[in-house]
């Protein structure tokens, strides 16, 4: 099916913080990024957001309030967000970096599978987030040309957003939806066969991005995303639109359930894809 004509991609990943300032100070002076520009949401209630750009990608944080819970939950065999993927020149470099300005390590540098070199740790709010340091090397690759183009890219120079990845319950109802209604196209997969949870990795150009769905032949939990629950971490996808209204109507005829969140004073909408994971829609270039 030809994807959407008003979605060209996945743009970045969505984070809510409870304090801007420490977590500009932790992704700005930790992991090299720059403020691309900071916008007042409702000035009454103090909600601003705050673009932020490394090698010309970006990720955005949205001010949340405080709470005693992260919208991010440690477990892959729960439906929705999993991280947000960095690709780094030198994974032990930028890890000392991101300790130095307070990171909490959930995974030390190590290689893994797929022939990468890779580290996982949390921001202030409890945000999992991952160095990676080499190209996957898929033991089933779905498209040569994709996967040339990954190796053309140049070495970062600071940490360059790769990828957002999310647990997904059928991978054959995200690929009809992602692949064949927003046109995402499938590099290749990483098929873990001594994994007892038929654990598989298929990776889908989206855009400049990349979308990792992570897939499980064991029972899955149910994504524990509510539209009426604003909590620090994890927000949800964002996808790039030439024209949010069209793109509005296009993605509830893919499938997407509509829903109306708090932001700000008012409300806002979102979208849950198949599995129930939140996706927002924000204009190109974002």
């Amino acid at each position: 099916m030809k994807g959407l004509q008003r979605i060209s991609g996945l743009s970045c990943g969505l984070i809510g913080v409870t304090d801007l300032e420490r977590s500009m100070h932790f992704y700005c002076e930790g992991l090299g990024f720059r403020d691309a520009g900071t916008r007042v949401v409702d000035p009454e209630l103090g909600v601003r957001r705050c673009r932020l750009e490394s090698e010309g990608r970006f990720l955005v944080l949205e001010t949340v309030p405080e709470t005693n819970h992260s919208a991010w939950v440690g477990d892959d065999l729960q439906l929705g967000m999993r991280h947000i993927g960095m690709k780094v020149h030198d994974v032990e470099l930028w890890a000392e970096r991101a300790r130095a300005a307070g990171a909490r390590f959930t995974v030390e540098p190590k290689d893994a599978f797929g022939g990468v070199r890779i580290a996982f740790f949390q921001d202030p709010d409890g945000s999992l987030l991952e160095f990676v340091q080499g190209n996957v090397q898929y033991n089933k690759v779905c498209s040569e040309e994709l996967v040339a183009r990954e190796a053309s890219l140049s070495v970062p120079v600071r940490p360059r957003v790769d990828h957002v990845a999310v647990s997904v319950g059928s991978l054959e109802a995200s690929l009809r939806f992602y692949e064949g209604h927003l046109g995402f196209r499938v590099i290749g997969q990483l098929v873990r066969g001594d994994d007892p949870r038929g654990f598989v990795i298929t990776y889908c150009q989206a855009g400049q991005c990349v979308l990792e769905m992570f897939s499980f032949s064991v029972p899955m939990r149910p994504n524990s995303w509510q539209p009426d629950l604003v909590a620090p971490g994890l927000l949800r996808l964002c996808l790039s639109a030439s024209n949010i209204k069209e793109a509005e109507r296009e993605l509830v005829a893919a499938g997407a359930v509509r829903h109306r969140v708090p932001y700000g004073a008012g409300y806002a909408p979102v979208y849950s894809d198949p599995d129930g994971t939140p996706v927002e829609l924000v204009e190109v270039g974002l």
